[in-house]
Formats: structure tokens, sequence, C-alpha cells
């Protein structure tokens, strides 16, 4: 598996330039460079003309943890590349690999031919190469954008019918969808494992830790709502619920604190089962499932990613829909079923963990707790 870029988390790809095998990002063309191999490419001993710690007493110096190394998950440092060259570049400060942005590359060729009083004409060839290998990755990535994902995204799509996102870049690993989806599946094995193989004996499992929506309004259970919250009917409902917090929850939780995620979640839960439980025709029938709770985060994605676009196949054609069509239509058709009622699906509380995940973000924006999208294109003046 290749490489992720450090600036746009895009998909980083080998190209060979000069004889050295380089990782250059298709969407910025930042390019990765392993230990020693800037040395290679500028011809000289070490990748850089002064150890960091002497630069430091003689050029700009600074401390930066926005990136994260793709090769060894460590921080980076950036510092000018050498005095008075205006350069500045990052490397990390474990494995010592070396981040360059576009054209940084070429202004460390021409800041080592400055130093050695050469002139520029033995680095063209391999600049051209660099040039060429990444208008090639650049035009390959545009031929996937616009034909669509890869094959293997494709089947995947045609087997399940699920959406797949066409560009959802992030910034933090998503630690928090991550837990919460392993308690889910921990807890759901505890119900295998415990309620018995008896339609009987599952239903009174239900009855004890799922919730009933008449028990929640007149506060006769304080505990269930939670353990109802990762319950789940079946390996189907499991795993449909999980894709779908992966897919939407990794983009909300990075643009939240993880704390304010992990409560922003369980909000949603608990207020999906509310509105559930005063509109459901059968106040007595146990609810069981994370769906609430997803929904909540679903809402949420609506209102931080309005411009984003989906993967969708339909009749064996794979296309693209905007965010806001497929939540939507999502919307309509819970409303639709709701209506129609029946089902043994929580469609109400599906409707009300959306709406609350919706509101509850824009409120969160309000309040100043929305971490700013850094992948969002520059406003214009």
């Amino acid at each position: 598996m290749g490489l992720i870029c450090p600036k746009c988390l895009g998909d980083m790809n080998e190209v060979a330039v000069e004889g050295v095998t380089i990782d250059v990002c298709a969407s910025c063309r930042g390019i990765w460079l392993d230990p020693g191999e800037l040395a290679m490419l500028r011809g000289a001993d070490t990748d850089l003309p002064h150890a960091p710690e002497q630069l430091t007493t003689g050029s700009r110096y600074l401390e930066t943890t926005t990136y994260i190394c793709p090769r060894c998950e460590g921080g980076f440092e950036s510092f000018e590349y050498a005095p008075g060259s205006g350069l500045i570049i990052d490397r990390c400060k474990d494995c010592a690999g070396i981040y360059l942005d576009a054209g940084e590359l070429k202004k460390v060729r021409a800041v080592t031919a400055r130093q050695r009083g050469l002139g520029l004409t033995s680095t063209n060839e391999a600049d051209s190469q660099l040039r060429e290998a990444i208008r090639s990755e650049r035009k390959r990535a545009r031929h996937i954008a616009a034909g669509g994902s890869s094959v293997g995204v494709y089947f995947f799509q045609l087997l399940t019918g699920l959406p797949v996102e066409v560009d959802a870049p992030r910034q933090r690993f998503p630690f928090v969808v991550l837990g919460l989806i392993l308690l889910n599946l921990v807890v759901f094995l505890f119900q295998l494992a415990h309620m018995g193989t008896s339609p009987s004996a599952q239903m009174a499992f239900f009855y004890q830790y799922g919730l009933v929506p008449g028990a929640y309004l007149h506060a006769q259970s304080f505990w269930t709502p939670l353990s109802a919250m990762f319950m789940h009917s079946g390996w189907l409902h499991l795993l449909a619920n999980m894709y779908f917090l992966w897919l939407f929850g990794d983009n909300v939780e990075d643009r939240l604190n993880r704390g304010v995620f992990l409560i922003f979640y369980l909000a949603c839960g608990l207020a999906a089962f509310g509105l559930h439980g005063l509109l459901t025709p059968q106040p007595q029938l146990p609810i069981v499932g994370a769906s609430g709770a997803i929904s909540g985060v679903m809402g949420a994605y609506l209102v931080l990613y309005p411009r984003r676009q989906m993967y969708q196949v339909l009749w064996f054609i794979q296309f693209r829909i905007s965010v806001v069509f497929y939540l939507l239509v999502w919307l309509g058709l819970q409303v639709l079923f709701s209506a129609w009622g029946g089902g043994g699906v929580a469609w109400f509380a599906h409707i009300g963990g959306f709406a609350v995940g919706a509101f509850g973000l824009w409120l969160l924006e309000r309040a100043g707790l929305v971490r700013p999208d850094p992948f969002a294109p520059p406003a214009e003046a």
C-alpha cells in the first residue's frame, strides 16, 4: 500500500527519478524522500547542506506538528534549508525523512548548484523526468476522478448498493469512531453469548437490555438507552450501521474535539430514542441499535460538507451524486416509511437523530467548537 501525503492526505505513488524511487502525491504534487534520497538527487553526500542544529543559529527555524510522517507517523520539524535561501522544508524528527512541497525539489537543486558555483544545466534532465512523472500521476488521478472509482470499489458497491465518498480527506485518524465500532462489536458478541437461541429467550434479552420507549419516557429506566444504543438485532444490522458510522463519522470527528464528538454522538442517540418514544404507535416494543446516533452524525456531515459528492451504483452504472441529494433522499425515505409504519425499524429514531445532529452541529459552529476545514478552497476576495 502506498504512502499517504502528509499535506493533503492524498495517495502517493512511487516514481523513479534518476534511479531514485521517490513518492509523489498525485493531488498536490508534494514529494516524500526517505533518508539519503535527497542526497542522491542533489548529488551530495548528505540530505542537508548543514545539520539542523547548525541551521538554527544562522537561519529561520520553527517546530511544527501540522504534518504527520507518512512513513513512521512521527512529528515534523521545519527549518530553512540553507541560511538565506528562504526555502523552508519539513523533516520527520524520528526517521529523518523529508517532505517537499510542489516545486521545492527544484529550489533545493538550485541552492545546491549556487553553493557549488555551477549552472543548472546538469539538473534539467532530472527535473524534466520529475515533471513528466508528476504529470503522468496527475493524469491518472484525473482519469479515475472523471471515469469513476477503482474496480474494487465498483464491485463492492455493485454487491452491496452502499455509497462511497468521492473525495473525503481528513487530518486526523478517527480514534473515537474506531472505538465506537469496536465497542459495538464487543457488545454484539456479548449478545450472541448470553441471549440464547430460542425466540422467547432473545426477546426477553432485548426487553432486559434494549430500550422500551414507554419506560424511557416515564423515567422508569435510566441506563438501558445506553445499552440499547450499542446492541443490534443481527449481523446485517450491525455491519450496515458500522459502515455508515465509518463513512460519515471520520470526517465529523476530524472537525470536532474528540470528547465533544463522543458527547455529540451519544446525545444524538438519546434524542433519537426520545423522539421515537413520543411518536411510535408501539411504545412497549423494545428497540436496539446505533442508527439514531449515526443518523445524527449524518445530519452533522450534511452541515459540514454539503459540496461533497458520493459514488453510487444503480443498474450496473456507477455515477456521482451530491451529498445533499443523497442524504435528503435518505431522509425523505425515512419520513415515507414512518408514515407507512411497521417493518420493525425505528424510522422516527432515524428522523430525530438526523434533525438533532444537523441542528446540534449548527449550534457547535456558533459556539466556536468546530475546527475550520483545512481542505476547503480559499475564499475569493
